[in-house]
């Protein structure tokens, strides 16, 4: 029976200083290049499907290195064949991977969902949609990036008429999210809700050509 080698799975790559060689996150380990650090793990270089445990261990490593360090987070279950393979990418990529670290380091990501208070009649949903579309709009004056995210399987049923995430600077939270708050006052047909502070999920898209 062919036996199943053994690689490194790649959780997000970090700005660390020269030498820095303490573990961002617990279970894992540094793979160095110049100023960057690959957060690994040993993991079985084969397709496999990522379960809620993958998940939940990846939630965690990624909100554990945020804690010490400017993260970008890597796709899900993104696994390298060797360490050299994953050293080469990280040259490869060295200024591209520095430069989005500088753009999101000191940030942290907001998502905002805007809900109605219950079942409306179609043209009231979009009358409705279109003033959390406004008020969205409106938050992005206080963030240095915004996606929009798409609406979810079920968010018809709880009533999500938009959702979006905001990259806001750390000192600045405080007046994000009281700007929300105010937003709720100003539309009180409509409840907003803002999850985090969390890494930078919705703002960063590795790419792992040749």
């Amino acid at each position: 029976m062919a036996q199943t080698a053994v690689g490194l799975r790649l959780y997000g790559v970090a700005a660390v200083e020269s030498g820095h060689t303490t573990s961002l996150a617990e279970g894992t380990t540094l793979v160095h290049y110049r100023a960057l650090a690959a957060i690994v793990e040993p993991a079985a270089y084969s397709v496999s499907t990522l379960g809620d445990d993958d998940t939940a261990s990846y939630v965690r490593v990624l909100e554990e290195s945020y804690a010490h360090s400017a993260v970008l987070p890597a796709p899900p279950g993104t696994v390298f064949k060797s360490q050299s393979t994953l050293t080469r990418w990280l040259e490869l990529h060295y200024f591209t991977l520095t430069e989005a670290l500088s753009v999101i380091e000191g940030h942290a990501a907001a998502r905002v969902s805007i809900t109605t208070h219950g079942s409306e009649e179609d043209d009231s949903r979009k009358n409705l949609a279109g003033l959390a579309a406004d008020s969205l709009r409106l938050l992005r004056s206080q963030a240095a990036a915004t996606v929009s995210l798409p609406i979810a399987d079920g968010d018809d049923d709880d009533g999500v008429v938009a959702r979006a995430s905001f990259l806001i600077d750390t000192q600045r939270w405080e007046a994000f999210t009281d700007m929300v708050s105010k937003e709720a006052q100003r539309l009180p047909t409509l409840d907003f809700q803002v999850t985090g502070p969390w890494p930078p999920y919705d703002f960063v898209r590795m790419q792992f050509g040749a």
